[in-house]
């Protein structure tokens, strides 16, 4: 794999920004920064790649300084604890009642560090090798069509709730082996597990957040004890007997959540919000749309350069475990940092004319959607593979794919996970 920043930099300069306010005001909690972050990210690059928001947080916005913070797990931690903003007063209390009555959140692969992060990470590997995904591609396949058939069988419809959304739910509840009638639980519980992550979110909806957690916990206790039982060929059972070592313990319950939610919050997310943001381009580019039709094979390209242009997760936190420096900056021990993964992949010194989606882009897997790394993201080759063959069978029921409100269109308030509410389209 490439290493992050050692491809042939540009010797010229980002353009110019016309009427941004000055860095020291950047606010990623700021509505408007949320709805289109380009703008601050462009002007972030040029004026102060590495800067200290007023909440605390140091945002890292240049490719190359990203790439060097990955380079350095040992100074820029994943051990960060949850990626949720805080709750405070008489809400922190009941969401301490509620915790209380399930299990600890364990650190085990987003949130810790090698070698324990690694025993963790090589459980569930084999689940996500290209060759375990590749014959997964069948099942897979025939979820789109279904769906595709189901659009157009509507003619109008909402592709975000229709297609992105139970796409990626069907498949992740396949591998984890849930039943088809708890599917809207399972995205109703990623939902809950995600709302607060680089997101200002109001006190009653914290609460019905972590009820949902705690549904999701007792759930999936539940069904680690049924594996117990009665083993099966699906990734819980694999939790459940996993053993790396004659003298390793078995995984505990709690570890064992820890690493189904995170199984189930990346396997929804990243591909519900990659696709939905393709299919928007490819409603606004009829050129584009047409392309994909004539030539099925090139959805492959166009889900890499979509992963560099959309980047639905838009980066991801690392804690400061010594003083340090980077760019010109100096971190005590403590500092969190915000790896800017989009504004990384969209910086003038990297890539040519990075703000146009071109699919025929060289070096386009040079992106950092996935990270790098030590925790470079174990679901990629899945998102790829639901992406690329969801394209296809879109591409293969529909003639005409049109926007149905193209005023309406809102992205969902997060500024790490960056992706739209709802897509309404019609179809022929």
């Amino acid at each position: 794999m490439t290493r992050p920043g050692t491809a042939k930099r540009r010797t010229r300069g980002p353009p110019k920004l016309k009427g941004m306010t000055d860095p020291a005001s950047f606010d990623p909690l700021d509505p408007g920064f949320q709805q289109d972050p380009y703008p601050w990210y462009a002007a972030l690059r040029e004026k102060a790649p590495i800067v200290r928001t007023a909440a605390g947080l140091w945002f890292v916005t240049s490719r190359a300084l990203v790439a060097e913070a990955l380079a350095r797990p040992e100074v820029f931690s994943s051990r960060f604890g949850t990626p949720r903003s805080p709750a405070t007063g008489e809400t922190l209390a009941r969401i301490e009642e509620i915790q209380a009555q399930g299990w600890p959140e364990v650190p085990t692969m987003l949130t810790e560090d090698p070698p324990v992060q690694t025993r963790y990470r090589r459980l569930v590997a084999k689940a996500f090798t290209r060759r375990s995904v590749q014959t997964m591609e069948p099942d897979v396949r025939a979820i789109a069509a279904g769906l595709a058939r189901g659009l157009l069988a509507r003619r109008s419809a909402d592709f975000v709730a229709d297609f992105a959304v139970p796409l990626p739910v069907q498949v992740i509840a396949a591998m984890l082996g849930v039943p088809g009638d708890r599917l809207d639980d399972l995205k109703r519980w990623s939902d809950d597990l995600t709302v607060t992550i680089g997101a200002d979110t109001p006190d009653k909806r914290r609460i019905e957040a972590e009820r949902g957690a705690l549904e999701f916990q007792r759930y999936f206790a539940g069904l680690l004890e049924e594996r117990r039982a009665d083993p099966r060929g699906d990734v819980v059972t694999g939790l459940v007997r996993a053993h790396l070592g004659e003298d390793e313990t078995p995984l505990t319950t709690a570890e064992s959540l820890s690493i189904i939610q995170q199984i189930m919050v990346a396997g929804n997310e990243t591909t519900t919000k990659l696709l939905t943001g393709l299919v928007h381009l490819l409603a606004t580019d009829p050129g584009l749309w047409e392309s994909l039709r004539a030539d099925p094979g090139r959805a492959a390209a166009l889900t890499e350069e979509g992963l560099r242009f959309l980047t639905p997760v838009q980066g991801m936190f690392r804690l400061v475990t010594e003083p340090t420096s980077l760019g010109g900056a100096d971190l005590p021990a403590g500092a969190m940092v915000v790896l800017s993964y989009a504004a990384a992949n969209r910086d003038e010194e990297h890539f040519d004319d990075p703000g146009a989606f071109r699919p025929d882009r060289p070096r386009a897997r040079e992106h950092l959607a996935f990270g790098w790394g030590v925790h470079h993201c174990l679901g990629a080759p899945l998102a790829r593979l639901e992406t690329t063959v969801a394209l296809q069978e879109l591409a293969r029921a529909a003639t005409t794919i049109e926007l149905a409100d193209p005023g309406g269109l809102e992205y969902e308030p997060s500024f790490l996970l960056r992706g739209l509410r709802g897509l309404p389209l019609t179809l022929a």
